[in-house]
Formats: structure tokens, sequence, C-alpha cells
């Protein structure tokens, strides 16, 4: 199955298109920046260990990879914009529901489901945004992408200190925005991309056509989904108070917001597998300094919005990737393949963080999510290096 080429937009066509994905990747950064570290604190005000609040975070990434091989055919029988109005209605119902049924067995339920609406929102949006970005200035647009998405994480967080931990209030704002962003997506269905049968690259074959794009969608999703729901636990086993654990999700995801655009830039000027490098490099350099920076409040804030911002910017240069070297047919398997490949990497985040800090302590995340950017800025090294040496005029061209 793939996108149809759709009949050429004019100006302002494009733009209110590009409100229309601004919204639903909105609408799925916010509903996984709110859903991780809230529910985490709620079961751990119920006594509820780290390992079993990593496994029941991680349930939201199972609904997003059971759904993939499902959420394309109900796009080609609905349309993409009705599909992607009945995800969004999915969306803010089960976040209503969480809060009626503030159980974790309930939940292991509930998150799945939200996986598989806001699936729905994650792959077909970023088709969108493909059909829209043109390759001369690729890198600034999924740039903005890219933040856009992490605001939606940083929002989510900022909406629990509203009321606490205990009350309606955060889950009630949260599907108010899910309301407002079904407007303008209602607006310009009719202009979504159109779905076809023909095929793409197979999954399996563009797993050996782009290991290093993939692994970085990896990297990103572990981070964010190991971080967004593990971070607060981490700042509280530290000493810190709960209004400020969930402030320091939302400084992280400041940063996120604020360098995509930066990164995308440089990646439109350079080899954009050095700037991946660099992001990954970054990110063992913040894991290692986090933990003696944690009762440093004047290091910690900055060590967070850069940390932050360059390992989510992996993913902003692995997306620019994906459109540089394939359109088309290809270009759809690639963007199916990203998302089964975030939703493995937010599964196992939240779940190896928890058995992380379970096993070895507060400083287990971080150790992880070190450990992860290593071994990525290895394989990147291993299969581009010569190219990325080029680049830094480290080596003769």
């Amino acid at each position: 199955m793939t996108v149809r080429a759709a009949p050429e937009l004019s100006a302002y066509e494009r733009r209110i298109s590009i409100v229309a994905v601004i919204a639903s990747i909105t609408v799925f950064g916010l509903i996984i920046g709110l859903t991780y570290p809230l529910l985490s604190l709620i079961l751990e005000s119920q006594g509820v260990g780290t390992d079993m609040i990593g496994m029941n975070a991680a349930m939201t990434a199972v609904g997003v990879v059971v759904s993939s091989p499902i959420n394309p055919r109900l796009a080609k029988r609905f349309g993409v914009g009705e599909f992607m109005v009945y995800c969004l209605l999915a969306t803010g119902v089960l976040l209503l529901l969480l809060r009626l049924f503030p159980n974790v067995y309930a939940w292991f339920v509930l998150r799945i489901l939200l996986g598989v609406a806001i699936n729905g929102l994650f792959v077909l949006s970023e088709s969108w945004i493909n059909q829209i970005a043109e390759d001369k200035n690729r890198g600034k647009i999924v740039g903005v992408y890219a933040a856009v998405l992490s605001a939606g994480f940083g929002l989510g967080p900022l909406l629990i200190p509203l009321a606490g931990i205990h009350s309606w209030t955060p889950f009630v704002a949260g599907a108010c925005l899910v309301a407002v962003a079904i407007v303008p997506v209602m607006r310009v269905r009719h202009l979504a991309p159109k779905l076809s049968h023909d095929q793409g690259i197979h999954l399996s074959k563009f797993i050996r056509l782009a290991p290093i794009l993939l692994t970085a969608v990896a990297v990103f999703a572990l981070f964010d989904g190991s971080a967004a729901s593990l971070l607060p636990l981490y700042a509280l086993e530290h000493g810190w108070a709960e209004e400020a654990a969930v402030i320091m999700v939302a400084a992280l995801v400041l940063g996120n917001v604020a360098l995509q655009i930066p990164v995308g830039w440089l990646a439109d000027r350079m080899d954009r597998h050095a700037v991946m490098l660099l992001c990954g490099v970054a990110g063992v350099a913040g894991a290692v300094v986090l933990p003696f920076v944690i009762d440093i409040p004047w290091a910690l804030w900055p060590t967070l919005l850069v940390w932050g911002g360059l390992i989510v910017g992996i993913y902003t240069v692995a997306l620019a990737l994906l459109g540089e070297r394939f359109q088309g047919n290809d270009l759809v398997a690639g963007n199916a393949a990203f998302g089964l490949v975030w939703g493995l990497g937010a599964m196992a985040g939240p779940a190896l963080g928890g058995q992380a800090m379970a096993q070895m302590g507060p400083n287990g995340l971080p150790l992880l999510i070190g450990v992860c950017c290593g071994l990525f800025v290895l394989g990147t090294l291993a299969r581009r290096g010569k190219s990325i040496a080029r680049s830094f005029g480290l080596m003769a061209k």
C-alpha cells in the first residue's frame, strides 16, 4: 500500500494541511508526554514497584506495534483524513477512561488501546508531512515537525501541576486539547494523501538497506519512553519534590523543541550521518554527567535541555535522511518501518529502564540511555566512519 500523488496543492491548501499535520502530531506528543509521567506517578503513589510501572508504561508502545499492519488498511477503507479524525476521537475517550478506572491492571488494556489510536496519528501525519515537504529544505521542515512533536511531549507534563495527580483536571484538559485538534483535520481531510494498493520495499529488505536509520529511531524511542515515564521517579529517588520531578521532564522536552530546527538546519548543510553521530555522542555525555549534576540546579537544567534536544536530534536527522534516500512506495515503506521500530523502542524503554532502576538504583536509568547511545555511535562509525571523517576533513576525499 502506498501514497498516491495528490493534486497539486495551492499555497493556501499547503498551509492549512501543515496546520492539520501539526495538530495531529501535537496530540501524539501530548498524550505520550502526559500519560507517561502522570500514570507513573499515580502508580507510584499506590505503592506499585518501578518494574511494574515500567511494564505498564510499555503497553502504549505494544498498541503501536500490534496496530502497525492494521492501521494502513483502516486508512485505506475510511480515507486518511477520516481515519485520523476517528483516531483523535478514540484518543480523547481513552484518556478519560484512564481516569475513570485508576487500576494498574485496567491500564494494561487501556494503554494498549491508546497506543493503537495514537499510532494512526503518528504514521499518517508523517506520511502527510513527507508529501508536503520539498527536498531543498527537507531538514528544516522535518526540524519544525520534530519540534512540534517535542512541544506536545513538553505540554503534557505541564498539565500535571494544574491540579496534581489525583484529580480529573489533567485528563479533562488533555481530552479538550484533543478535541480542538479535530477541527483542522476535519477541515482539510479531503486534501490528505490517498492510498493505493501498490507495494513498496518489503520491511525485511528495508531493514537491510537502512539499519542506521532504524537504529536511530529505536534509540530515540527508547529514550523518550524511558525518560518520560521514569525521569520523575529518578528525581523522587534523589529527594526532589513531586512538582519539581515533573518539571524535569518538561525541561528535557523544552530542549527538544528548541534544538530541532537548528539540528535540521545543520543537517541541510553538512553530512547528515555526521550530525547524527554528534547527537549520539552528546547522548552519551549527558548520561555520564546527569548523576553528578542532579543536586546542582544551575547545572542540571542546561544539561537536561541540551541532552534531550540532541538525542531527539538523532530522530530528526534520520527522518530527513529517509526523505532524501527514498521516494514514493519506498518512502511509505520506510515510514511504516519507522512507526514499527518506534513502537518496539518505546515498549522496551520503560520496561528496561524500570528493571535497570530496580537492579542498580536510580542511576540505572541514565546508564541504560548512555549505553544505547554509545552502541548507536559505534554502529554509525562502523558503517559510515569514512564518509563522516571526510566531512570533517580528516581524510582525503
